[in-house]
């Protein structure tokens, strides 16, 4: 994919490499990871993103304006997290690439990332292909709250074993400072500020630098230690709930 990129785009083509390590077939990890990476960036950027386990299927494939930046990849919900209504989007006709023979398993190589090429290039959107309504869009797992606190749930583990959740400070308590925090029935204890406020092994939980609520070890791997998943209950109760 980086060498078509190179061969194809503008000579000053700059990569930027986010990441290979996102789970095989995770569209929600793929989701949540341009959540928070794709606003971050300049205007003007490409974001070629591929977790495509319908690859060959009936899954468009879509190229997608957003906030002045533009975004590559498949129509799986890949995006879902960023869309917001303002987006332009097109399906890509490959007749209009001109880049060859496109395989049925390897469209990051022989459709994607031709179209990326050619945004960074300059070419419009539009040229591409046909416009593209309804792009697939993953719902936000909205936390639940009554007179005890809210209700979350595990929305990704991270590759430190971090248990990322949905909840926000928004979500939480107004007095944050003695919220308790459970994962499941197990007590993790109050929100503390950073990993290192607790000692080493312990389990801490905090709001981590995309602004949501994580269960962490200091100096391990939280997943691990509690045999947590995506997807799991996780509570946060007001000082003075019937439950404390």
């Amino acid at each position: 994919m980086a060498g078509v990129l190179l061969s194809q785009g503008p000579a000053e083509l700059r990569l930027v490499h986010l990441s290979h390590e996102l789970p095989a077939q995770d569209v929600r990890s793929a989701a949540l990871f341009l959540r928070q990476a794709v606003p971050r960036f300049p205007e003007g950027t490409v974001h070629l993103a591929v977790i495509d386990p319908g690859v060959g299927g009936a899954r468009r494939a879509v190229a997608v304006a957003l906030g002045g930046q533009a975004l590559v990849g498949p129509d799986n919900g890949i995006f879902g997290w960023l869309l917001d209504g303002s987006e332009r989007a097109v399906e890509l006709a490959p007749e209009r690439l001109a880049s060859g023979p496109i395989s049925s398993t390897f469209h990051g190589r022989d459709l994607f990332a031709p179209a990326a090429a050619r945004l960074a290039a300059g070419v419009q959107l539009e040229t591409l292909g046909t416009a593209a309504d309804s792009l697939i869009r993953l719902p936000w797992p909205r936390p639940l709250r009554d007179g005890r606190g809210s209700l979350g749930e595990i929305v990704h583990v991270d590759h430190f074993g971090n248990l990322i959740t949905n909840l926000t400070p928004a979500d939480l308590p107004a007095t944050t400072d003695a919220a308790r925090v459970y994962l499941g029935e197990r007590p993790i204890g109050t929100l503390v500020a950073h990993y290192a406020a607790v000692a080493r092994g312990q389990l801490a939980a905090l709001i981590g630098s995309d602004d949501l609520l994580e269960i962490a070890e200091r100096d391990g791997d939280a997943a691990c230690r509690t045999g947590a998943r995506v997807g799991d209950a996780v509570r946060v109760e007001a000082p003075g709930s019937p439950e404390g």
